[in-house]
Protein backbone atom coordinates (compact mmCIF):
# COMPACT_ATOMS: atom_id res chain seq x y z
CA UNK A 1 0.00 0.00 0.00
CA UNK A 2 2.92 2.46 0.68
CA UNK A 3 4.43 1.86 -2.31
CA UNK A 4 0.99 2.10 -4.09
CA UNK A 5 0.64 5.68 -2.78
CA UNK A 6 4.00 6.39 -3.23
CA UNK A 7 3.90 5.92 -7.02
CA UNK A 8 0.37 8.06 -6.93
CA UNK A 9 2.40 10.83 -5.16
CA UNK A 10 5.19 10.77 -7.65
CA UNK A 11 2.58 11.09 -10.54
CA UNK A 12 0.70 14.19 -8.91
CA UNK A 13 3.72 16.03 -8.39
CA UNK A 14 5.55 15.48 -11.40
CA UNK A 15 5.99 18.40 -14.29
CA UNK A 16 2.77 18.69 -15.79
CA UNK A 17 4.26 19.17 -19.44
CA UNK A 18 5.41 15.61 -18.83
CA UNK A 19 1.77 14.45 -18.07
CA UNK A 20 0.16 16.02 -21.22
CA UNK A 21 2.93 14.83 -23.24
CA UNK A 22 1.97 11.31 -22.25
CA UNK A 23 -0.62 10.95 -20.89
CA UNK A 24 -1.02 7.47 -21.90
CA UNK A 25 1.85 6.72 -19.98
CA UNK A 26 -0.06 8.08 -16.99
CA UNK A 27 -3.33 5.98 -17.35
CA UNK A 28 -0.88 2.98 -17.40
CA UNK A 29 0.89 3.48 -14.20
CA UNK A 30 -2.32 4.15 -12.89
CA UNK A 31 -4.04 0.47 -14.43
CA UNK A 32 -0.08 -1.20 -13.44
CA UNK A 33 -0.71 -0.38 -10.03
CA UNK A 34 -4.45 -1.59 -9.44
CA UNK A 35 -3.62 -4.56 -10.77
CA UNK A 36 -0.65 -5.15 -8.05
CA UNK A 37 -2.18 -3.58 -5.14
CA UNK A 38 -4.33 -5.35 -2.60
CA UNK A 39 -8.57 -4.99 -3.05
CA UNK A 40 -8.46 -2.11 -0.33
CA UNK A 41 -5.31 -0.34 -2.06
CA UNK A 42 -7.44 -0.21 -5.41
CA UNK A 43 -10.47 1.52 -4.08
CA UNK A 44 -7.62 3.76 -2.45
CA UNK A 45 -5.77 4.25 -5.60
CA UNK A 46 -9.42 4.79 -7.54
CA UNK A 47 -10.02 7.54 -4.95
CA UNK A 48 -6.84 9.25 -5.31
CA UNK A 49 -6.81 9.02 -9.47
CA UNK A 50 -10.53 10.82 -9.11
CA UNK A 51 -8.72 13.80 -7.82
CA UNK A 52 -6.21 14.02 -10.83
CA UNK A 53 -6.65 16.58 -13.30
CA UNK A 54 -5.46 16.65 -17.10
CA UNK A 55 -5.90 13.48 -18.10
CA UNK A 56 -9.20 11.22 -19.39
CA UNK A 57 -9.13 8.30 -16.64
CA UNK A 58 -11.95 5.99 -17.89
CA UNK A 59 -9.45 3.29 -19.29
CA UNK A 60 -8.53 3.26 -15.60
CA UNK A 61 -12.08 3.18 -14.22
CA UNK A 62 -13.05 0.71 -17.37
CA UNK A 63 -10.36 -1.77 -15.45
CA UNK A 64 -11.53 -1.38 -12.33
CA UNK A 65 -15.04 -2.25 -14.27
CA UNK A 66 -13.88 -5.49 -15.40
CA UNK A 67 -12.03 -6.27 -12.11
CA UNK A 68 -14.97 -6.56 -10.49
CA UNK A 69 -16.78 -8.17 -13.20
CA UNK A 70 -14.55 -10.86 -13.11
CA UNK A 71 -14.48 -11.35 -9.26
CA UNK A 72 -18.26 -10.95 -8.50
CA UNK A 73 -18.87 -14.35 -8.14
CA UNK A 74 -16.11 -15.03 -5.44
CA UNK A 75 -16.58 -11.38 -3.61
CA UNK A 76 -20.07 -10.95 -4.00
CA UNK A 77 -21.29 -9.47 -0.40
CA UNK A 78 -17.80 -7.60 -0.32
CA UNK A 79 -18.19 -4.09 0.28
CA UNK A 80 -14.98 -2.98 -0.74
CA UNK A 81 -16.10 -4.49 -4.15
CA UNK A 82 -19.32 -2.68 -4.35
CA UNK A 83 -17.89 0.82 -3.49
CA UNK A 84 -15.21 -0.15 -6.36
CA UNK A 85 -18.31 -0.45 -8.57
CA UNK A 86 -19.31 2.83 -7.21
CA UNK A 87 -16.75 4.62 -7.70
CA UNK A 88 -16.00 3.87 -11.31
CA UNK A 89 -19.20 4.11 -12.43
CA UNK A 90 -19.39 7.57 -10.90
CA UNK A 91 -16.06 8.29 -12.59
CA UNK A 92 -16.95 6.84 -16.17
CA UNK A 93 -20.02 9.04 -15.63
CA UNK A 94 -17.70 12.14 -15.19
CA UNK A 95 -15.48 11.07 -17.93
CA UNK A 96 -18.49 10.28 -20.53
CA UNK A 97 -16.24 7.14 -21.53
CA UNK A 98 -18.32 5.51 -24.11
CA UNK A 99 -16.20 2.34 -24.31
CA UNK A 100 -17.09 0.91 -21.03
CA UNK A 101 -20.68 1.47 -21.62
CA UNK A 102 -21.04 -2.62 -22.00
CA UNK A 103 -19.00 -3.56 -19.19
CA UNK A 104 -21.42 -1.03 -17.21
CA UNK A 105 -24.79 -3.07 -18.10
CA UNK A 106 -23.03 -6.00 -17.21
CA UNK A 107 -22.33 -4.29 -14.26
CA UNK A 108 -25.79 -3.22 -13.67
CA UNK A 109 -27.19 -7.19 -14.00
CA UNK A 110 -24.87 -8.46 -11.27
CA UNK A 111 -25.93 -5.88 -8.50
CA UNK A 112 -28.88 -5.80 -7.37
CA UNK A 113 -28.31 -2.90 -4.66
CA UNK A 114 -29.46 0.07 -5.04
CA UNK A 115 -26.55 1.75 -4.18
CA UNK A 116 -24.98 0.10 -7.14
CA UNK A 117 -27.46 0.48 -9.47
CA UNK A 118 -27.98 3.96 -9.58
CA UNK A 119 -24.47 5.73 -10.20
CA UNK A 120 -24.76 2.90 -12.93
CA UNK A 121 -27.60 3.78 -14.45
CA UNK A 122 -26.46 7.84 -14.12
CA UNK A 123 -23.11 6.66 -16.14
CA UNK A 124 -25.23 5.08 -18.62
CA UNK A 125 -27.10 8.01 -19.17
CA UNK A 126 -23.76 9.49 -20.63
CA UNK A 127 -21.99 7.08 -22.36
CA UNK A 128 -24.91 4.90 -23.88
CA UNK A 129 -25.26 7.42 -26.42
CA UNK A 130 -26.08 6.55 -29.77
CA UNK A 131 -25.67 2.95 -28.93
CA UNK A 132 -28.91 1.24 -29.92
CA UNK A 133 -28.74 -1.90 -28.29
CA UNK A 134 -28.05 -0.57 -24.85
CA UNK A 135 -30.97 1.69 -25.03
CA UNK A 136 -33.03 -1.45 -26.33
CA UNK A 137 -32.32 -3.01 -23.06
CA UNK A 138 -32.77 0.00 -20.92
CA UNK A 139 -36.21 0.15 -22.10
CA UNK A 140 -36.88 -3.41 -21.59
CA UNK A 141 -35.78 -2.82 -18.38
CA UNK A 142 -37.85 0.42 -17.77
CA UNK A 143 -40.69 -1.71 -19.22
CA UNK A 144 -40.46 -4.80 -17.24
CA UNK A 145 -40.91 -2.42 -14.27
CA UNK A 146 -43.61 -0.93 -15.02
CA UNK A 147 -45.56 -4.49 -15.98
CA UNK A 148 -44.80 -5.78 -12.28
CA UNK A 149 -45.84 -3.05 -10.72
CA UNK A 150 -48.70 -2.99 -12.68
CA UNK A 151 -49.36 -6.63 -11.41
CA UNK A 152 -49.13 -5.68 -7.69
CA UNK A 153 -45.22 -6.00 -6.98
CA UNK A 154 -43.46 -2.95 -5.06
CA UNK A 155 -40.93 -1.11 -7.29
CA UNK A 156 -37.25 -0.01 -6.44
CA UNK A 157 -37.89 3.04 -6.68
CA UNK A 158 -34.72 4.60 -6.33
CA UNK A 159 -33.08 2.24 -9.32
CA UNK A 160 -36.62 3.44 -11.48
CA UNK A 161 -36.12 6.55 -11.03
CA UNK A 162 -32.25 6.58 -12.34
CA UNK A 163 -33.23 4.49 -15.58
CA UNK A 164 -36.11 7.24 -16.40
CA UNK A 165 -33.48 9.95 -16.01
CA UNK A 166 -30.95 7.97 -18.26
CA UNK A 167 -33.26 7.52 -20.58
CA UNK A 168 -34.08 11.25 -20.81
CA UNK A 169 -30.49 12.19 -21.03
CA UNK A 170 -30.10 9.39 -24.04
CA UNK A 171 -33.27 11.14 -25.46
CA UNK A 172 -33.63 8.83 -28.16
CA UNK A 173 -37.04 8.29 -29.70
CA UNK A 174 -37.50 4.69 -29.13
CA UNK A 175 -37.85 5.15 -25.62
CA UNK A 176 -41.04 6.93 -25.82
CA UNK A 177 -43.44 3.99 -25.43
CA UNK A 178 -41.96 2.73 -21.96
CA UNK A 179 -41.22 6.64 -20.72
CA UNK A 180 -44.86 7.00 -21.93
CA UNK A 181 -46.40 3.73 -19.60
CA UNK A 182 -44.33 4.64 -16.66
CA UNK A 183 -45.89 8.19 -17.14
CA UNK A 184 -49.68 7.01 -17.26
CA UNK A 185 -49.13 3.84 -14.91
CA UNK A 186 -50.22 5.66 -11.72
CA UNK A 187 -46.36 5.88 -10.05
CA UNK A 188 -45.91 7.98 -6.94
CA UNK A 189 -45.77 11.91 -7.57
CA UNK A 190 -41.73 11.79 -8.10
CA UNK A 191 -41.51 9.49 -10.90
CA UNK A 192 -44.12 10.68 -13.01
CA UNK A 193 -42.42 14.30 -12.98
CA UNK A 194 -39.24 12.21 -14.30
CA UNK A 195 -40.97 10.48 -16.64
CA UNK A 196 -42.96 13.62 -17.90
CA UNK A 197 -39.08 15.35 -18.00
CA UNK A 198 -37.81 12.79 -19.85
CA UNK A 199 -40.74 12.52 -22.39
CA UNK A 200 -40.28 16.42 -23.19
CA UNK A 201 -36.15 15.68 -23.53
CA UNK A 202 -36.81 12.90 -26.41
CA UNK A 203 -35.54 13.79 -29.87
CA UNK A 204 -37.54 13.77 -32.90
CA UNK A 205 -41.59 13.19 -33.98
CA UNK A 206 -43.93 13.38 -30.81
CA UNK A 207 -46.63 13.32 -33.12
CA UNK A 208 -45.19 10.20 -34.23
CA UNK A 209 -45.00 8.95 -31.13
CA UNK A 210 -48.09 8.97 -29.60
CA UNK A 211 -48.96 7.28 -32.40
CA UNK A 212 -46.72 4.55 -31.75
CA UNK A 213 -48.47 4.00 -28.42
CA UNK A 214 -51.63 4.10 -29.76
CA UNK A 215 -51.08 1.28 -31.90
CA UNK A 216 -48.93 -0.64 -29.86
CA UNK A 217 -49.38 0.18 -26.13
CA UNK A 218 -51.80 -1.29 -23.33
CA UNK A 219 -55.38 -0.49 -23.98
CA UNK A 220 -55.59 2.29 -21.08
CA UNK A 221 -52.30 3.71 -22.65
CA UNK A 222 -53.84 4.16 -25.98
CA UNK A 223 -56.67 6.40 -24.45
CA UNK A 224 -54.09 8.55 -22.54
CA UNK A 225 -52.25 9.14 -25.97
CA UNK A 226 -54.99 9.98 -27.58
CA UNK A 227 -55.98 12.52 -24.59
CA UNK A 228 -52.40 13.76 -24.82
CA UNK A 229 -51.84 14.74 -28.11
CA UNK A 230 -55.87 15.79 -28.64
CA UNK A 231 -54.81 17.97 -25.24
CA UNK A 232 -51.23 19.65 -27.04
CA UNK A 233 -52.25 23.36 -28.55
CA UNK A 234 -49.11 22.61 -30.71
CA UNK A 235 -50.72 19.93 -32.98
CA UNK A 236 -52.52 21.02 -36.33
CA UNK A 237 -55.57 19.80 -37.06
CA UNK A 238 -54.68 17.38 -39.39
CA UNK A 239 -52.28 15.70 -36.97
CA UNK A 240 -55.49 15.64 -34.59
CA UNK A 241 -57.04 14.07 -36.73
CA UNK A 242 -54.26 11.26 -37.70
CA UNK A 243 -54.03 10.87 -34.13
CA UNK A 244 -57.89 9.96 -33.91
CA UNK A 245 -57.76 7.49 -36.62
CA UNK A 246 -54.63 5.68 -35.90
CA UNK A 247 -56.81 5.92 -32.48
CA UNK A 248 -60.33 4.21 -33.93
CA UNK A 249 -58.27 2.08 -35.67
CA UNK A 250 -56.41 0.67 -32.98
CA UNK A 251 -59.81 0.63 -30.95
CA UNK A 252 -62.06 -1.71 -33.93
CA UNK A 253 -59.50 -4.03 -34.21
CA UNK A 254 -58.49 -4.23 -29.79
CA UNK A 255 -59.69 -7.14 -28.47
CA UNK A 256 -60.05 -8.03 -24.16
CA UNK A 257 -61.81 -10.40 -22.03
CA UNK A 258 -60.56 -7.73 -19.49
CA UNK A 259 -64.04 -5.06 -18.68
CA UNK A 260 -61.63 -2.20 -17.47
CA UNK A 261 -59.62 -2.29 -20.85
CA UNK A 262 -62.77 -2.70 -23.12
CA UNK A 263 -64.23 0.33 -21.68
CA UNK A 264 -61.20 2.39 -22.07
CA UNK A 265 -61.13 1.27 -25.53
CA UNK A 266 -65.01 2.43 -26.02
CA UNK A 267 -64.44 5.82 -24.53
CA UNK A 268 -61.15 5.93 -26.85
CA UNK A 269 -63.33 5.03 -30.27
CA UNK A 270 -65.69 7.79 -29.44
CA UNK A 271 -63.70 10.20 -28.50
CA UNK A 272 -61.40 9.70 -31.82
CA UNK A 273 -64.74 9.46 -33.53
CA UNK A 274 -65.69 13.41 -32.01
CA UNK A 275 -62.87 14.76 -33.50
CA UNK A 276 -62.92 12.90 -36.96
CA UNK A 277 -66.39 14.69 -37.31
CA UNK A 278 -64.98 17.74 -36.70
CA UNK A 279 -62.15 17.71 -38.72
CA UNK A 280 -63.91 16.14 -41.82
CA UNK A 281 -61.30 13.83 -42.34
CA UNK A 282 -62.31 11.79 -45.47
CA UNK A 283 -59.50 9.46 -44.82
CA UNK A 284 -60.92 7.68 -42.01
CA UNK A 285 -63.74 6.50 -44.23
CA UNK A 286 -63.20 3.02 -43.88
CA UNK A 287 -62.58 2.37 -40.46
CA UNK A 288 -65.09 4.73 -39.25
CA UNK A 289 -67.50 2.43 -41.18
CA UNK A 290 -66.43 -0.49 -39.05
CA UNK A 291 -67.10 1.56 -36.14
CA UNK A 292 -70.47 2.36 -37.42
CA UNK A 293 -71.58 -1.18 -38.06
CA UNK A 294 -69.75 -2.31 -33.81
CA UNK A 295 -71.63 0.28 -32.24
CA UNK A 296 -74.75 -0.40 -33.98
CA UNK A 297 -74.80 -4.27 -33.18
CA UNK A 298 -73.57 -2.96 -29.55
CA UNK A 299 -76.76 -0.43 -29.62
CA UNK A 300 -78.98 -3.36 -30.71
CA UNK A 301 -78.04 -5.34 -28.11
CA UNK A 302 -78.37 -2.32 -25.49
CA UNK A 303 -74.74 -2.25 -24.68
CA UNK A 304 -73.41 0.86 -26.04
CA UNK A 305 -75.68 4.30 -25.97
CA UNK A 306 -77.67 5.90 -28.45
CA UNK A 307 -75.18 8.78 -28.40
CA UNK A 308 -72.73 6.66 -29.36
CA UNK A 309 -74.69 5.16 -32.34
CA UNK A 310 -75.78 8.97 -33.22
CA UNK A 311 -72.19 10.13 -33.32
CA UNK A 312 -71.06 7.27 -35.17
CA UNK A 313 -74.34 8.21 -37.61
CA UNK A 314 -72.86 12.04 -38.08
CA UNK A 315 -69.28 10.68 -38.34
CA UNK A 316 -70.11 8.77 -41.70
CA UNK A 317 -72.34 11.96 -42.86
CA UNK A 318 -68.63 14.11 -42.39
CA UNK A 319 -66.69 11.71 -44.61
CA UNK A 320 -67.91 12.98 -47.62
CA UNK A 321 -67.21 9.47 -49.44
CA UNK A 322 -69.73 6.94 -51.54
CA UNK A 323 -69.10 4.05 -49.03
CA UNK A 324 -69.60 6.44 -46.31
CA UNK A 325 -73.31 7.22 -48.09
CA UNK A 326 -73.91 3.76 -49.07
CA UNK A 327 -73.94 2.01 -45.79
CA UNK A 328 -75.81 5.46 -44.38
CA UNK A 329 -78.38 4.46 -47.15
CA UNK A 330 -78.43 0.89 -46.27
CA UNK A 331 -79.01 1.33 -42.86
CA UNK A 332 -82.23 3.55 -44.22
CA UNK A 333 -83.62 0.96 -46.00
CA UNK A 334 -83.13 -1.47 -42.70
CA UNK A 335 -85.16 0.81 -40.81
CA UNK A 336 -87.74 1.53 -43.74
CA UNK A 337 -88.21 -2.21 -44.03
CA UNK A 338 -88.72 -2.90 -40.50
CA UNK A 339 -90.93 0.31 -39.88
CA UNK A 340 -93.38 -1.41 -43.13
CA UNK A 341 -93.27 -4.25 -40.52
CA UNK A 342 -94.61 -2.47 -38.21
CA UNK A 343 -91.68 -2.20 -35.82
CA UNK A 344 -90.95 0.74 -33.59
CA UNK A 345 -88.53 3.04 -34.86
CA UNK A 346 -86.59 5.93 -33.08
CA UNK A 347 -87.44 9.47 -34.66
CA UNK A 348 -84.23 10.97 -33.91
CA UNK A 349 -82.01 8.36 -35.47
CA UNK A 350 -83.86 8.37 -37.87
CA UNK A 351 -83.45 11.87 -38.87
CA UNK A 352 -79.87 11.60 -38.25
CA UNK A 353 -79.50 9.49 -40.97
CA UNK A 354 -81.61 11.29 -43.23
CA UNK A 355 -80.02 14.71 -42.30
CA UNK A 356 -76.55 12.61 -42.37
CA UNK A 357 -77.25 11.38 -46.60
CA UNK A 358 -78.88 14.97 -46.92
CA UNK A 359 -75.38 16.34 -46.16
CA UNK A 360 -73.46 13.06 -48.25
CA UNK A 361 -75.85 14.34 -51.39
CA UNK A 362 -75.01 10.86 -52.72
CA UNK A 363 -77.55 9.70 -54.81
CA UNK A 364 -77.52 6.10 -53.86
CA UNK A 365 -79.89 7.29 -50.83
CA UNK A 366 -82.29 8.29 -53.55
CA UNK A 367 -85.08 5.25 -53.44
CA UNK A 368 -84.37 5.09 -49.93
CA UNK A 369 -85.66 8.96 -49.02
CA UNK A 370 -88.22 8.58 -51.17
CA UNK A 371 -90.07 5.58 -49.74
CA UNK A 372 -90.28 6.99 -46.57
CA UNK A 373 -93.34 9.17 -48.08
CA UNK A 374 -95.13 5.82 -48.38
CA UNK A 375 -94.56 5.13 -44.62
CA UNK A 376 -96.12 6.13 -41.39
CA UNK A 377 -93.43 8.11 -40.30
CA UNK A 378 -94.45 11.69 -38.75
CA UNK A 379 -94.51 14.66 -40.54
CA UNK A 380 -91.05 15.08 -39.23
CA UNK A 381 -89.39 12.37 -40.52
CA UNK A 382 -90.81 12.94 -44.29
CA UNK A 383 -89.89 17.02 -44.58
CA UNK A 384 -86.79 15.65 -43.20
CA UNK A 385 -86.11 13.27 -46.20
CA UNK A 386 -87.77 16.01 -48.46
CA UNK A 387 -85.00 18.22 -47.59
CA UNK A 388 -82.35 15.49 -48.18
CA UNK A 389 -83.71 14.37 -51.63
CA UNK A 390 -83.41 17.83 -52.64
CA UNK A 391 -79.20 17.96 -51.70
CA UNK A 392 -78.57 15.24 -53.57
CA UNK A 393 -76.33 15.32 -56.35
CA UNK A 394 -77.19 13.80 -59.94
Amino acid sequence: MVRVAAAILVLLTAGTSAFAQDSKAIIETFQRNFVRSSLGTKLELLREAAGYEGVDMGPLYETAVSFVLGNASLLESDLVLRDIAIVSAQMLRKYKYTPAAEALWDLFQTFRDNAVRVPILEALGETARDNPRLIERLNAYLGAQTTLFRSGAQPDYPTLEACIEALGKLGDGSSFPVLFSAYVAGYRAEVTQKASAALAALKGDYHGYLIQVIERNTALEKRAALDAGLANPTFTGDQRAALAEAALAAGVAYSSGNPVEVEAVREMRYKAVRELTERKWQRASPVAIRHFYDVLTLFNRSQAPKSALLEAVACLGAMGTPEAAQTLSLYLQLINTETEQGKVFDEQIVLSVIRNLGILGDKVAFDYLLYIGYLRYPDTVKKAAKDALQNLKW
